[in-house]
Formats: structure tokens, sequence, C-alpha cells
């Protein structure tokens, strides 16, 4: 590359490649040359020309525009002449790899010419018209989930350059939903999808059943979120509880091994720490209570589901508080659910408790009822009016006011708070 090259026969190139880009192949001129056009070959197709309107005077550089690249064995080369039989007028360019095919042309363009289903297989024909030398990598998105792997043919050459190429992906009868089916076929560093297919139902979409869809949708997503705060809140009591026991039994050693006149406090510290495991969070579930047709679960209870923050307790006795979504799960799922009785002591964001309940999927009858001095509420939750009693297993609870102390800049507690339950009490029918 030192501007000396020649051809085998000792005569030498008017011109020598510098590099290659989206502009094309760069050449520096040796020797005057022209007024001719340039040619750029790769595997006997013309790849790109530059007609020169004038002689190229030695010292300038030109770039020869590179449209397309065929189909061809790597490493392949571009070649430079004035007509199709030659002669070479510069040192054939080398392309190592597909990749470098990116850098003379940019990104793919594949245009999917068809698309069926058949027989559960979604099958498709694209053709890249400038890049032969793609290796496509695509994947799909059914319905706007998760991505699904795409069978892809390894791509055939097409005669002016470039390359066409069919793909498929199997479907499965769990796809196809209440409101149709949708695909999305894209390739890897295309933004963009290169096809779309989609089938809609006979009658056409339900607009409200979609929204009811969608709206279930986000109230699972907020109750997951939701879970996973209590979960996280629950996790950090655990943890400063036990470095506090940890210190604790730190504390009660020192005392008994390096503190003579503490000796005899020691060992009451020690049987302190070791009696206080059954106060601390990992304590056991208390079991529910059980009177005829009435069970009684209290704060402390297994079957308060996600959305329930960590038991406390205050003078009026237990409580819990609920984020904005809460699950408990029925002590009795077998049996019909006449209603369920919550008893409120504490409210965030509201002069008395505003809930929606429902059992299972049947949104529920909510009524409220205030009790004594008046910082106690009732909270009866029964079917609808002309419902009969029926087995359920999970009542979902949801605030319609709720807040937290720390966004509201009333303490550092940064939980979702809503209503403070002391008691649950499910009532069944004989």
């Amino acid at each position: 590359m030192d501007g000396t090259a020649t051809t085998t026969a000792g005569t030498a190139f008017p011109f020598l490649p510098l590099s290659a880009g989206r502009r094309g192949l760069a050449l520096r001129c040796l020797r005057r040359f022209g007024p001719h056009t340039l040619l750029l070959f790769c595997g006997g197709v013309e790849v790109g020309r530059l007609a020169l309107a004038e002689a190229v005077e030695p010292g300038r550089t030109v770039e020869v525009p590179v449209s397309r690249l065929p189909r061809v064995a790597l490493p392949a080369e571009l070649r430079l002449c004035a007509g199709v039989a030659g002669p070479d007028l510069a040192p054939p360019w080398e392309i190592a790899s597909a990749d470098a095919a990116f850098g003379l042309l940019g990104a793919p363009a594949p245009v999917v010419e068809s698309l069926r289903l058949d027989h559960g297989v979604l099958r498709g024909v694209a053709t890249e018209k400038a890049n032969g030398l793609l290796e496509p990598v695509l994947y799909a998105r059914v319905n706007d989930a998760a991505a699904r792997a795409v069978a892809a043919e390894a791509p055939a050459p097409l005669a002016e350059g470039g390359c066409v190429f069919r793909f498929a992906v199997p479907l499965l009868p769990a796809d196809l939903v209440e409101a149709g089916l949708a695909v999305d076929i894209h390739m890897v560093g295309l933004q963009a999808p290169i096809a779309r297919f989609a089938l809609a139902p006979a009658g056409g979409v339900d607009t409200a059943r979609v929204a009811e869809l969608e709206g279930r949708l986000r109230r699972l997503e907020d109750a997951m979120a939701s879970g996973l705060d209590a979960m996280e809140h629950a996790m950090r009591r655990r943890m400063d509880a036990h470095g506090e026991r940890v210190d604790a039994f730190i504390e009660a050693c020192a005392s008994l091994l390096l503190d003579r006149v503490a000796a005899e406090d020691a060992p009451a510290a020690l049987r302190a720490l070791a009696g206080s495991g059954g106060d601390g969070p990992e304590a056991a579930e208390a079991a529910p209570l059980r009177l005829g047709d009435r069970v009684e679960l209290p704060p402390d209870s297994g079957h308060l589901g996600f959305g329930w923050h960590s038991p406390e307790r205050d003078a009026g006795g237990s409580f819990r508080w609920m984020a904005d979504r809460a699950l408990v799960v029925s002590p009795e799922p077998h049996r019909p659910l006449a209603g369920v009785t919550l008893e409120v002591g504490h409210l965030y964001g509201a002069a008395e408790p505003a809930l929606r309940a429902s059992f299972d999927a049947l949104p529920c009858a909510v009524s409220v009822e205030r009790e004594g001095d008046g910082h106690r509420f009732r909270v009866r939750i029964a079917p609808p009016e002309g419902t009969a009693a029926a087995p359920c297993r999970t009542l979902v609870l949801e605030a319609l006011a709720s807040g937290s102390p720390a966004r509201d800049g009333a303490s550092p507690d940064a939980r979702l708070l809503s209503v403070a339950v002391y008691r649950l009490v499910f009532d069944y029918a004989e």
C-alpha cells in the first residue's frame, strides 16, 4: 500500500484502494486516468459504478459507491475495472465476512412478499435486494408477548444481487385469543418488524370485552407490584430483627465472659434472648378460630396473601395495614360464602373505609358501619342482592383511597397504606 502496486505483467495500477464505507470504495489515483466510467464487480456481478466526467489527476481520491452485493462465497473480492472483461484498475478489495456488507450497504431492508398461515405454521418469503451476504436471525412476538424463535432457511442468491429466504414460525392453539391473533416478525438489528400477520374474529372485536381484559391486566400488574413491595418490606423487617438478635447475643456473651460484675445477669440475658423468638416476625402463623359457621382470621393468619404489610400492635390490639390491593384466601373454600366482615381501625387518606371487593370474579356489595366512639368501622362484604351464596376461594379487596407517608411528607414510612384491619370474619351458609 505504498502507491507502487503493479499488475502481474508489471504495469502499474492507476488506482490504489484505501477504505470501504457507506460512501463506497475509496481509491487514490496514482497516475492520470480518464475520463472513463469506473465499474465495481463482485462475483461477476456489477455492484457499483462511477462516471468520470474529466480525467483524474494523481493524488486525488475518488469514491465508487456500492449499491448491492451478490451472495458469493467468503472471502470475496471487489474488482475495479473499466469494462466487464477488464483489465483491473486497482488491486482487489477483500470482503472477509458478512459484517463488512453492513459497512458498505448499511442496515438491511428485507421485504416480505408472501405471508400465509398453513396448518398452524406461519410461513413467509422475504427478499433483500441489496445485501446478498445477509445471514438473517428472526424472532416473532405473538400477541405482543414474549419473543419466539423463527426458523429461517439459508438465503438463495438473486441474479442481479441480493438474496431471498424463507422463514416459518409454529403457532399454538393458545395463541388465538378472544381478540384474535397478531404476529410480528422481527429481524435482529432492526427496530421495526419486517412483517405483521393479524386475524380478527368474524364478528369483529368486542371493544367492551377488550377494555375489561385490559383493566383486569392492569389490576393484576398493580397487585404484583404491591405484593413485591410487601415482600421487600417484610424481608427488611426480618433482617432488622435478625441484626438485633445478633447484637443482643453478642452483648450477652460479652457480659458472660468479660464482665465478672454482671456474671449473674448474663444467663438471664441469654434466657431472655432465647425466649424472644416467638414475638419476632418469624413466629408461627396464628390458626383461624372456628365457631360454627363463622371463621375468624387474626391479622397474623397465613390466609392473608399479597397486599398485606407485616402485623403491628397498638392499644387496640394486633392489626395489619393493607396496600391499595390485597388478597385473602378463604379458610374453607369448599363451603358457600355468605359474607365477610372486616373490623377496621386506622385509615389513610380517607375519613371512612372506601373499598371494592369481589369473591373470586364476582363483584360484591360493600357496606360500612361506624362503631362505638367513631374510631372503629365494621365493613360488611356480601354477594349482590339476589345472588345465592357460592363457594369462594379468594376475597380480593381494592382500596379507593391510599397513599404513602413518605411521599406525603408525614413520616419516613415508604409503604403504601389504605386501611388497618384488626380482624376478618368469614360467614358461611349452612
